[in-house]
């Protein structure tokens, strides 16, 4: 039967630097059991994703982008896959190289990322999903986001609390969201999934809504920004780096100060976010200019 919404969901893992044929955990989306699998081949690393359906008579088509996510970038390929009775896993193949060079701690992290075009063979309860693991429904104003539990809550602990914890919102399939508008919740989104870059003209609300939700990994990635790639004013770093607690950007900011100009100009602004102890760095750096 054709899927009256779109389904999609995430699945991650991280699979040790020594790449046996290790698999991952199976988990439950849409009411099916799936699992990764990392193989070492001679000159490469297989990926599998397996449907564990049991029977005949089914078949599952989808889109899908297979991921290696290191610290600050990722690779990732994309293909099409029919899951059934007689072959129901999908594969690709990882360079080395590449994995290699996606390492975080001795562990190569693997993400696949599956959307649903067609169910066939499945009933309504078959398809339905399952409330505990799959998908949630965030309402912002009158848009609507259908997000991943488990990977947002992996990235922000107020969702983390929202989704898991002691919460009057726990376990609805619908949450509504206040303060914040729909088309800056939908970037911090493509953010997180590493769908879209961090720019100069979306930094501010990334790191707002970083704030807001307890992102520590968006928060990372907002500062790396603005130490490497940005083009914003030093006023702004710094006082991002002063409300947002970005030690690394406050001290690149501090080394950057070249004249009392720039220190005048910071303190010229709205700094009631400013403690004693930023007014006293300041000063220090004032009379070391002279």
């Amino acid at each position: 039967m054709p899927v009256p919404e779109e389904k999609e969901f995430v699945m991650r893992h991280c699979f040790s630097s020594c790449y046996t044929d290790e698999f991952g955990p199976k988990e439950i989306r849409y009411n099916i059991p799936w699992s990764m699998q990392l193989y070492c081949k001679r000159h490469c690393l297989e990926a599998y994703l397996f449907c564990w359906k049991e029977g005949s008579g089914w078949s599952i088509d989808a889109d899908y982008e297979v991921k290696c996510v290191g610290k600050r970038k990722s690779f990732g390929v994309k293909g099409t896959a029919r899951f059934d009775g007689y072959e129901s896993f999908a594969n690709h193949m990882l360079p080395f190289a590449k994995a290699n060079s996606h390492l975080v701690n001795d562990k190569l992290k693997v993400e696949w990322r599956i959307k649903i075009n067609k169910m066939t063979g499945f009933d309504e309860e078959d398809s339905s999903g399952n409330k505990e693991n799959d998908d949630i429904v965030l309402k912002v104003k009158e848009e609507k986001f259908e997000v991943d539990k488990k990977f947002l809550a992996e990235n922000s602990t107020y969702f983390n609390n929202l989704f898991f914890k002691c919460s009057d919102e726990s376990g609805k399939p619908e949450i509504q969201l206040e303060d914040v508008d729909p088309q800056e919740f939908k970037t911090f989104l493509k953010v997180l999934r590493e769908e879209e870059p961090i720019g100069d003209e979306t930094v501010e609300e990334i790191l707002k809504l970083a704030d807001k939700y307890d992102s520590k990994n968006a928060l990372k990635r907002c500062e790396e920004f603005l130490i490497d790639k940005s083009k914003k004013p030093l006023k702004m770093k710094f006082n991002a780096a002063i409300q947002f607690k970005l030690n690394k950007l406050k001290k690149k900011c501090m080394s950057n100060m070249e004249s009392k100009e720039d220190i005048q100009e910071i303190a010229e602004e709205d700094a009631r976010h400013f403690n004693a102890s930023v007014w006293k760095e300041l000063l220090q750096k004032a009379l070391s200019l002279d």
